[in-house]
Order: C-alpha cells, then structure tokens, then sequence
C-alpha cells in the first residue's frame, strides 16, 4: 500500500516513528520504499528549506511538483507495491502559513491509497522547537520564533485540514495518528489493503488500576484487528503559563477526540468496566454522540445491569452492550471483523 504521511516538520520526531515502521518492514520481510519530499528538494538543488522558501511561492510551487513527479516515476519504475511518501501539507514560516497545494500532482504521481497525518501533544511539540538541535536556518528559525501553544495548535490543525481536502480529492481515508502509538498504527496501513479503525473511549480522569488493566488488556487485543486510535497516546498538557494556553489547550482536546479521532474511525469501542462507581465520563459520553451523529458503529462494555434508556436507546446500538470482554470480542467476529492477515 503506498501511504502519503503528513504532519508537522517541526517539533516532533516523525523521522524516528517513520524509521521504526521501515525496520517493522525488513523484520517481516516486506519492503517498503521510502521518499521524503524536503529532503529531495533539498539534495536536488542544494538550497536548504529556507533558502526554498525564500523564493516566489510559483518557484516553490514548480519545485515540489517536479521532484513529487520524480518520486511517481521511481515508484512506477520499480513497481513499487508498499511505500511510504512524507510531505507537509502545510509550513508555518515567518508568521505565514505556506499551504502546499499539491494534490494534482499527488493525484496524478503518487497515488496514495490512505493519508496519515502525524501529531503530537502541542507542549511536548514546544519542548522539542525551544531545544532544537539542527543547526540548519530554518530550525533555528522556528527556535527562534518561540512558538506559542495557540500558534503550534492552529499550525496542527491546517495541517490536519489540508491534509483531509487532500484525501478527499483523491477519495481515499485520512487517519490522524498521534506518534505517541506504537509504530505498528502506520506499520498496519502499509502492510494491508483494509484496514478496520477504532476509537476506544474510557474514563481516563477515574480509574481504578483493575479496571486499568481491563482497559489496556482489551485495546491490547483489539490492536490486532485493526488500527486503533487511542486517547492516552497523546498527554494534554497540566501546567500552563496562562490562562489562555489553557483554554486553547482544552478546546483543541475535544475537537482533536470528536472530530480528527472519532470522525474518521470506523467504530467507537467504549470500555467502562464498572459494576457501579465511578459513573460515565462526559468525554466518553459526548465521543458516543458524536459517533452516534456520524453514523459509526458503537459498541459498550459495560458491567450493569440497570442500563439507561439513553445509553440502551439512544447512545448504543441494540445488541452492542456487553456484560464483559468475551462478548464484546465474540460480537466483533460475528460481525465480520478477524485479526489482520487470518
């Protein structure tokens, strides 16, 4: 499968996710061709990226269509089954946000059966720009232009929505995967041509350490029958220097859950295993609704047996509240879902 990954160039370390995804490769014996889109304009013509993007944006433009093209016709040449294209969608230089509008030329040269765009928690993404290490200008750049959580959130976010227009226009999925998963979520879009997708809603404020191991057990093995996007892969930040980072923080957490994570899955999995306290989270709540409003599979588990008409009626398909892990999993196969590659 060839895969276009996008996401932020600067302030996360995709190059090392990416890395781990090719080694998966070469351990099962698959291979996987790789091609960055920076890196090739930058070992053509030898000007760094903020040499590039010093030039007209028609300059720009004509360079990144020419090496997209370079990179279609090395696929085509080695008929290259299973592959990996990293390019932004977006770069965020000298208070601009460069958005890269290539999907003719991805369109038309790549051909992409998926698109993934990589992201991280927006503090970790502010560690990592304020102690960047390349001594090349446009790092330094960014390290100097001392990013604000407002200004790396809204640069994720055009990332995510360029990234999403791209995907439609090439009428395949658009996953967001945060890095903070295991290699093996992108390693899987690669490997197979299908790929069911979960989100698995849970209390995360509330929890026992049991019922802790209930929960990781069971993404555990759901893991195996597709890609599983899971909430605690990426941390929201705790200690804010404002009250403005904080509030910015929290609106993008619900939109990234509702609408890059649960909008995009195949199925919501909520895991609430609990007899009685704590009651249901909020977030799990509002992540069910929106499920519910975009026409997703629901599936519950969920101990009680004194059930909400709401949550019988209304939030969870008939048939998809499950007493325990077994039902919910013997569900699962009678529906038609096996582990990848059975």
């Amino acid at each position: 499968m060839r895969v276009l990954v996008t996401g932020m160039i600067a302030g996360m370390d995709d190059e090392s996710y990416i890395n781990q995804v090719l080694q998966m490769g070469q351990d099962q014996g698959l291979e996987i061709s790789y091609h960055n889109l920076i890196s090739a304009l930058e070992s053509t013509g030898g000007k760094k990226l903020d040499r590039l993007l010093g030039t007209t944006n028609y300059l720009f433009e004509v360079l990144r269509e020419r090496e997209y093209r370079k990179i279609g016709f090395e696929l085509e040449a080695n008929k290259v089954t299973n592959a990996i294209v990293r390019a932004p969608s977006t770069i965020e230089w000298k208070h601009v946000n460069i958005k890269l509008k290539d999907h003719k030329e991805i369109a038309h040269f790549i051909r992409p059966d998926v698109v993934v765009t990589l992201i991280d928690a927006e503090w970790f993404i502010q560690e990592r720009m304020h102690d960047a290490q390349k001594r090349d200008e446009f790092f330094q750049r960014v390290k100097q232009h001392n990013f604000s959580i407002r200004e790396i959130l809204s640069w994720m976010d055009e990332e995510v929505s360029l990234s999403e227009d791209w995907a439609a226009h090439l009428n395949v999925r658009h996953y967001v995967i945060p890095i903070g998963q295991n290699p093996d979520s992108l390693f899987k879009l690669v490997k197979h041509e299908r790929v069911p997708s979960f989100y698995v809603s849970y209390s995360m404020t509330h929890s026992d350490p049991q019922a802790r191991v209930v929960v990781d057990e069971t993404i555990a093995r759901l893991n195996k029958y597709g890609l599983v996007i899971d909430p605690q892969a990426i941390e929201i930040g705790s200690n804010f220097d404002n009250q403005r980072d904080k509030e910015v923080t929290f609106s993008y957490t619900v939109h990234r859950d509702l609408h890059w994570f649960v909008g995009k899955v195949d199925a919501v999995v909520a895991i609430h295993p609990y007899a009685q306290r704590p009651p249901m989270s909020t977030g799990m709540m509002d992540e069910l609704g929106h499920a519910r409003d975009y026409h997703k599979r629901r599936y519950m588990i969920y101990p009680p047996t004194n059930l909400s008409p709401f949550t019988t009626d209304s939030y969870i398909e008939q048939g998809h509240i499950f007493m325990n892990v077994e039902e919910f999993f013997l569900c699962l196969e009678a529906e038609g879902f096996k582990p990848l590659g059975a």
